[in-house]
């Protein structure tokens, strides 16, 4: 089935093209990223700088980077004691993650990793670190609004452990705990429609995404990207197809040779010799047929 491509109007908020769109935007971007930040951490930011779609290469071509949707820093100059920025790392994440937690532990790796130099022994002017992750689904089953992790001490609960990290899980569909401000603003950022304007807060939100929308270069950079998105969608669907007709000539083979008398060693050879398959794939479809 063809790639049924979106239109712009329709897309909230919590799609990462709408929030990256709108955090970018240079004359709304400090306005939409300080509305969803202060209610969802319920705290009031300072001054803020704004990067959207971050790319961290990695250290060497075969290892892995990252890219963050949209990060936020908030310089803490006028402070008297270290560290003298924060760091918001927000993800507004659709696909289920499987592995979250190690997902995270490996984007706050990358993040920090950035922040120390060569030869710097002071550790103390590391950011403050506060990952948000928002989904439209419950990433640990407990129904709960948010999932706030942070380290700390088995054998002594009560002990401070100030490493400035702190993940934030908010399931956009969770009842249990939260505010009514934030569930408010994770109910308009999965359905971002004049309905749940319900304050002023996601009001001034609305007016930004809404701005968003009507841009020529939003729309301009929608349109390539939903192009992008349908090749890719038509290439994998095409290479599924080649792949499944690829294991059922495989099977096949394995079949036929079985009933011809063939022992599992020449019908190994052949799965290797025609099918061009490796020693460990041909002995694993054997075992599997």
């Amino acid at each position: 089935m063809a790639y049924k491509k979106r239109k712009l109007e329709d897309l909230n908020v919590l799609d990462d093209f709408m929030f990256s769109a709108a955090a970018s935007d240079e004359e709304v971007g400090k306005e939409f990223c300080r509305t969803v930040l202060s209610v969802l951490l319920q705290k009031e930011l300072g001054e803020i700088q704004i990067t959207a779609q971050k790319t961290i290469l990695p250290c060497t071509p075969e290892m892995r980077g990252i890219r963050m949707d949209v990060e936020v820093k908030e310089p803490l100059e006028d402070k008297e004691t270290l560290p003298s920025l924060n760091v918001y790392d927000v993800e507004p994440h659709l696909r289920k993650e499987k592995y979250f937690p190690k997902h995270n532990r490996f984007y706050q790796a990358k993040i920090d990793s950035r922040y120390i130099r060569s030869g710097d022994r002071d550790f103390g002017n590391l950011p403050n670190l506060f990952v948000l992750t928002i989904t439209e689904y419950d990433p640990f089953g407990k129904d709960q609004m948010i999932y706030t992790v942070s380290n700390s001490c088995r054998e002594e609960p009560g002990l401070k452990y100030d490493d400035g990290l702190v993940f934030y899980y908010f399931n956009t569909k969770g009842k249990k705990g939260g505010t009514p401000e934030i569930r408010a603003m994770l109910k308009y950022m999965m359905e971002s429609t004049e309905k749940n304007v319900v304050n002023e807060d996601i009001r001034n939100l609305h007016r930004c995404v809404e701005r968003v929308k009507v841009l020529p270069e939003v729309r301009e950079e929608f349109m390539r990207f939903e192009d992008v998105i349908a090749w890719e969608k038509e290439k994998s669907h095409e290479e599924g197809i080649e792949e499944g007709r690829k294991e059922g000539r495989i099977r096949m083979l394995i079949e036929i040779s079985r009933e011809s008398g063939l022992s599992d060693e020449k019908i190994l050879k052949q799965l290797m010799d025609k099918c061009e398959l490796t020693e460990k794939e041909a002995q694993e479809y054997l075992m599997e047929c």
